[in-house]
């Protein structure tokens, strides 16, 4: 049976695009279903690793028309149609290739217009905890696209139990149908063996201060920067402590607040914005850095705070979501409402280098088991379940029609 792995996240998505690398790496290297596999991307998604890949489709995804539009609001709420009405459109190739089941690690209703079976990963329902960060189009097709997407779904992945406690409690979809699976770091951040010349060029290129924290993030209002801004300036006037942060993640919504605040609370000279950064550099400036800050309102699982613990950077983190369960007693967490607190808990393990050094082999334990080959073997797990269900239902159809 022939599975596709649709894959349109780009690096623009910031933390979809991360998951969907390891998932294509996965799958591709490690997978028994390796042979098996079709990949269905964007012409921007495209990496290195895809350009030699046999089964590679590159889908050119343009918006859809009105009238494409209503038929799909048909298609999804009338199911009898489904095999009358065609509402593929850019997805036309989909139908057409000999794929029994989708793969697809983001939210989209494109498998379904398809018609095809799939499994989707949800990574959170931010939208359900702050409506304000979202316009009202954008909760009414988030609320429109998650619960459809689920709902027709054989199997929903999430990465973990507060994500699953919430597609219960707001999708209404029954826990038998979600499976948990962690997403690992890329190998070659896992695998990478750091070079003593080259942590000076990075030192040297991005004129890096001394000492400093990193908060790698795309500047989403969720991602709360202003707030970690005030919790420095605090840290600077309470204790006088020349403590710096260094910025990494594309310019998105609050950038020009955050930028706004940055000059307001004069830290031109404690704040460094470096934009993007090759992926080859991203794991010398953990190595580099005192620890790895994580002030988000909202977040699933972290990627960022898996590639410390690998990396052996020391964590400080909002308390919120899914990151106590992620980081356990691995870093020093704090609540990112409270200015306060999260300048003190900053201020802790800026200073305290045997607690530093405990976070550092506690967050190692964390990652023991957390392997690329591992997080294969889960997604085998629920590839299998998947195809067995595919091939029951087969096996019915043919028996109906055996009967006529």
């Amino acid at each position: 049976m022939r599975i596709g792995l649709l894959a349109p996240a780009s690096r623009r998505c910031g933390g979809t695009f991360q998951y969907t690398y390891s998932l294509l790496e996965a799958l591709l290297n490690y997978s028994k279903y390796k042979q098996d596999l079709f990949i269905l991307t964007n012409k921007e998604v495209i990496v290195k690793d895809l350009e030699g890949c046999k089964d590679l489709i590159v889908l050119d995804i343009k918006p859809s028309n009105l009238l494409l539009k209503g038929l799909r609001v048909l298609y999804v709420n009338f199911p009898f149609i489904r095999n009358f009405l065609d509402v593929s459109g850019n997805y036309k190739i989909i139908k057409k290739l000999p794929i029994d089941l989708i793969i697809i690690p983001i939210i989209s209703l494109a498998p379904l217009y398809s018609n095809k079976p799939y499994i989707i990963t949800i990574h959170d329902l931010q939208h359900k905890y702050y409506p304000e960060f979202f316009t009202v189009k954008e909760r009414l097709t988030r609320n429109y696209v998650y619960r459809n997407a689920a709902k027709n779904a054989m199997f929903i992945v999430c990465e973990s139990q507060f994500v699953k406690s919430d597609i219960i409690k707001f999708l209404g979809i029954s826990s038998d149908k979600i499976r948990i699976i962690p997403s690992v770091p890329p190998s070659y951040l896992v695998n990478l063996e750091i070079k003593v010349d080259y942590l000076k060029e990075i030192k040297t290129k991005y004129e890096l201060p001394e000492r400093f924290l990193l908060y790698p993030a795309q500047f989403w209002y969720h991602k709360n920067h202003i707030n970690l801004l005030k919790a420095i300036s605090l840290i600077i006037k309470k204790y006088k402590e020349d403590i710096s942060v260094i910025f990494v993640g594309l310019k998105k919504n609050n950038f020009e607040n955050t930028m706004n605040e940055m000059k307001r609370l004069k830290l031109e000279n404690h704040v460094k914005y470096l934009g993007y950064v090759p992926d080859k550099d991203i794991p010398y400036l953990y190595k580099l850095s005192i620890a790895l800050v994580m002030p988000t309102l909202f977040e699933s699982v972290s990627m960022p705070i898996w590639e410390a613990f690998y990396l052996g950077c020391p964590v400080v983190s909002s308390e919120i979501c899914a990151l106590p369960e992620q980081i356990s007693d691995a870093g020093l967490l704090f609540n990112p409402y409270d200015v306060k607190d999260m300048a003190e808990k900053i201020y802790k393990i800026w200073t305290d280098e045997k607690l530093r050094e405990r976070f550092i082999k506690k967050g190692h334990e964390r990652v023991k088991g957390l392997t690329i080959e591992n997080y294969t073997r889960q997604w085998e797990k629920v590839i299998a379940e998947a195809l067995k269900q595919v091939r029951k239902v087969g096996r019915t159809m043919q028996g109906a029609y055996s009967e006529r």
